[in-house]
């Protein structure tokens, strides 16, 4: 049995580690074609995607009698750094080794330096051990933190992204951790991780345990797919628990706005809406959509343009419907607006004269600051225009949604797919 086997799905990524391991196990093999394992690995992304996982498997799989050393920030400055430079001296001694820097982008958490002191005790520590099978293993949540001259070839020759898991193997790792529990017959893999779409993998663990206490406080003998949803609403999208402290009046303006982004993201992808919501949230949003977004997203114009319009369209929805102005709108404006000005400026989508460049002084010029945003302005109308247009073509399930919504408060992929279909039929 492998390490990696705990490891549920990153098949690309624990390919790159088995690399590391036959390397480490191997080294002969390696030899002979004059070549040796590389000095060290960072494996760095979002919290909760189960970087010290991977490489403690990693630490596990390729031990073969190498002595291990762990290192966190777990002390004052000066004693940890006297902690680092030990800890490498001794792995250096004690070859073949391998030091495991657990959070390395937390080490320098109190220091306002751009060269901490305990960044620099690693990095020295990294070159003292050249030379010496002595093998790093780093983990960092956002490797922006760490200098350069600590990221580059020769002191970690590999650094390896770990992002959430995709759809596949979301439903990989959602089956994994449904195991053990009691589920409804109306809770499957695919569903929960449709609702959990671009999430860690603690996150996915986290709201299957928190609907089974939902489950247990009312007395149910299995886990109903509604505690997941709460779960997901809860965890997630940080939504309230109802929303009857509103107007009916209120709730029905949320609704179709919320129905326009819908409907509108499902007119470009009949899959592409998880959720819909007219809780109010924490971050003083009205509702929730859970929008997914394809593979093919980063770097597909015509799918971030399909965005904006999606963005804009609760705003249309409202004004389609009451003839006013939607004032809970600004968010998705402002949302919208920095996707098109990344057209403009990052991908020159409406030509080269506003493509974004600075002169000697690193200030743009006034003249391209005000195309920009005279463009920025058009582009904005026309995709609001286009949603206006999306929207009135599919109405009828416009309304459809708001109405299962002031109904409901919250809708998922299979309950928004049957509505469809009774709008089609």
């Amino acid at each position: 049995m492998s390490a990696f086997d705990k490891v549920i799905g990153y098949e690309k990524e624990k390919e790159e580690l088995y690399q590391l391991c036959d390397m480490a196990k191997n080294p002969e093999k390696y030899a002979a074609l004059g070549v040796k394992l590389p000095r060290g690995i960072l494996l760095y992304g979002v919290p909760g995607v189960g970087k010290t996982l991977m490489a403690t498997a990693l630490l596990d799989e390729m031990d073969n009698g190498r002595k291990r050393y762990v290192l966190r920030k777990d002390k004052a400055i000066e004693e940890f750094v006297e902690s680092i430079s030990k800890t490498f001296q001794e792995a250096k001694e004690n070859a073949p080794s391998v030091i495991f820097l657990d959070d390395l982008d937390k080490f320098a958490s109190d220091s306002d330096s751009r060269n901490p002191e305990e960044l620099i005790a690693v990095q020295s520590g990294i070159d003292e051990v050249k030379g010496a099978d002595v093998f790093v293993v780093a983990t960092a949540n956002d490797v922006r933190i760490l200098p350069y001259s600590l990221r580059r070839p020769g002191r970690f020759d590999r650094i390896l992204e770990i992002c959430p898991p995709n759809r596949r193997e979301a439903v990989e790792i959602v089956r994994h951790y449904l195991k053990g529990k009691k589920v409804a017959g109306d809770v499957t893999a695919e569903s929960v991780a449709r609702l959990m779409d671009g999430n860690s993998c603690a996150a996915l663990e986290s709201v299957l345990n928190e609907a089974g206490i939902y489950a247990g406080y009312e007395n149910q003998t299995e886990i109903r797919r509604e505690h997941i949803v709460r779960a997901v609403l809860r965890d997630i999208f940080e939504a309230d628990e109802s929303v009857n402290e509103i107007s009916v009046a209120a709730k029905e303006e949320v609704a179709f706005h919320e129905a326009g982004h819908a409907v509108a993201a499902l007119a470009f992808d009949p899959e592409g809406v998880g959720l819909i919501s007219i809780r109010p949230s924490k971050s003083d949003a009205r509702g929730v959509v859970q929008i997914f977004k394809s593979e093919d997203y980063c770097g597909s114009y015509d799918k971030m343009h399909e965005r904006v319009i999606a963005l804009l369209a609760g705003r249309a929805a409202v004004e389609l419907k009451y003839g006013r102005l939607d004032v809970g709108a600004a968010s998705d404006i402002d949302r919208a607006s920095a996707i098109v000005q990344r057209f403009i400026v990052d991908y020159a989508a409406s030509g080269f004269a506003l493509f974004h460049h600075d002169n000697h002084d690193g200030i743009s010029s006034c003249n391209q600051e005000d195309g920009i945003t005279a463009e920025r302005s058009a582009m904005l109308s026309r995709c609001y225009e286009e949603a206006k247009d999306v929207l009135r073509k599919n109405w009828a399930f416009v309304e459809k949604l708001a109405a299962a919504l002031v109904e409901r408060d919250t809708l998922v992929f299979e309950e928004i797919a049957e509505l469809r279909k009774e709008i089609v039929a």
